[in-house]
């Protein structure tokens, strides 16, 4: 037997059991009456030993951190950097939008429950905040300033408000006041946020 082979084979092994850990953690997240995910609750439901969750996650922030990251990319968050990224600068901004509150409508109850879990929680929360919500930020502001140096970015908007709005437009907080309080279905939801967005554009001599 070749060690790259058994190199392969252990990696694979340790994908495995650090997917059954994420699987574990989320199984808890979305439980009835969730106080909080330990390490101790999270080796108990995937039937492993504590010293095993800390090996593949430094600690209970590291876990939550990866737990949301794992839930995002589940959902296929890169639907959104391909609306963002299309050549038609305008579309982009409302495609963009409209992505956003689809690839949240796609979480359901467990992955909503997961993100907002990682949000609040004081020890994961500052890990977040420095890894989805910048990373969200500069995503945004790539698009502002696209739509900036293409000129149709409404004169009315400096490109740090625009960022600022757009922050507000494409936040979970807003999606869910739209669909929970609001209750509107996902199509209403997405076109009532584009809407908000479209203020931000330049205005065409066909809007006149």
């Amino acid at each position: 037997m070749s060690r790259p082979y058994r190199l392969g084979r252990r990696e694979e092994a340790a994908q495995q059991t650090r997917g059954k850990i994420l699987q574990a953690a989320a199984d808890l997240v979305a439980e009835p009456g969730n106080r909080g995910v330990t390490i101790k609750g999270v080796a108990r439901e995937a039937a492993i030993s504590r010293v095993t969750v800390y090996d593949h996650f430094q600690n209970r922030a590291g876990l939550l951190e990866a737990l949301a990251w794992w839930t995002l990319e589940h959902h296929d968050i890169d639907r959104i950097r391909r609306a963002r990224l299309q050549e038609n600068v305008r579309a982009a901004l409302i495609d963009f939008v409209r992505e956003n509150a689809r690839f949240f409508h796609s979480f359901g109850r467990k992955g909503s429950a997961i993100l907002k879990a990682a949000r609040t929680d004081p020890d994961a929360a500052p890990v977040i905040e420095a890894t989805f919500i910048n990373a969200r930020r500069a995503a945004i502001r790539e698009l502002v300033d696209r739509l900036d140096n293409s000129d149709e970015l409404s004169p009315t908007w400096s490109p740090e408000r625009a960022v600022d709005a757009l922050m507000i437009i494409t936040s979970v907080e807003a999606f869910e006041t739209l669909t929970g309080h609001g209750r509107l279905g996902i199509d209403e939801a997405a076109e009532v946020l584009a809407r908000m967005a479209s203020v931000l554009l330049r205005e065409t001599a066909s809007s006149n």
